[in-house]
């Protein structure tokens, strides 16, 4: 076993923490919707929220699988390390913000969604962001560690846009309606696989 997979298993290791998060809470919304929790109030969850957990727990898998990708260029050192633990940590802060710590604060999900939801999508923005300028990058020296066809690569680079321009639009908009549009064709645009891994599937 090499040094670069040393690095990605612990890189997939400290992202399981993050899942975990979002699931937990996820979780704890189901709980409370079907009434099997003591909220001390009625609580409405709506759909905000959960979808927004949804979108995240799909952006973070497949930033993992894209990872994978390129594993093979990490270099063992401090610095890739530090890098790791700043990604994996904003992740798991951002999974943080997705549901309320005390649900009964929050008789209204919707109205928590509007008021954080700006925190967890600036953070997917600039994890993105970088990845997105990862991948211009590597089109711009030629460079193809996958062994994928290039045009294929030009593909994921016009999703990737496209998803991109859907995390601005969400961090814009404030309408409940078309919040609950965006997240909804966002979270098909990664499911569907509009917005694929990058790099080649895992032997």
């Amino acid at each position: 076993m090499t040094g670069n997979d040393l690095i990605f298993q612990l890189f997939a290791l400290l992202l399981g923490f993050s899942i975990a998060e979002l699931l937990a809470g996820l979780a704890r919304a189901w709980r409370i919707s079907s009434g099997a929790t003591r909220t001390g109030q009625k609580v409405r969850i709506g759909w905000h929220v959960p979808l927004l957990g949804l979108l995240l727990l799909c952006d973070q898998t497949h930033f993992w699988v894209s990872a994978y990708g390129i594993r093979s260029q990490l270099a063992f050192n401090y610095w890739t390390m530090l890098t790791i633990l700043a990604i994996i940590g904003g992740y798991y802060v951002l999974s943080t913000f997705v549901f309320p710590d005390d649900p009964a604060d929050w008789p209204d999900f919707d109205e928590y969604y509007l008021t954080t939801n700006r925190i967890v999508i600036g953070g997917m923005f600039v994890v993105n962001f970088a990845t997105l300028l990862h991948l211009a990058r590597q089109l711009s020296l030629g460079l193809d560690p996958s062994g994928l066809p290039i045009a294929q690569h030009w593909s994921s680079l016009l999703a990737a846009l496209l998803y991109f321009a859907g995390l601005v639009a969400l961090y814009l908009v404030k309408s409940r309606r078309w919040n609950l549009a965006l997240l909804i064709f966002m979270i098909a645009l990664l499911l569907v696989g509009a917005v694929g891994s990058t790099y080649a599937p895992i032997p």
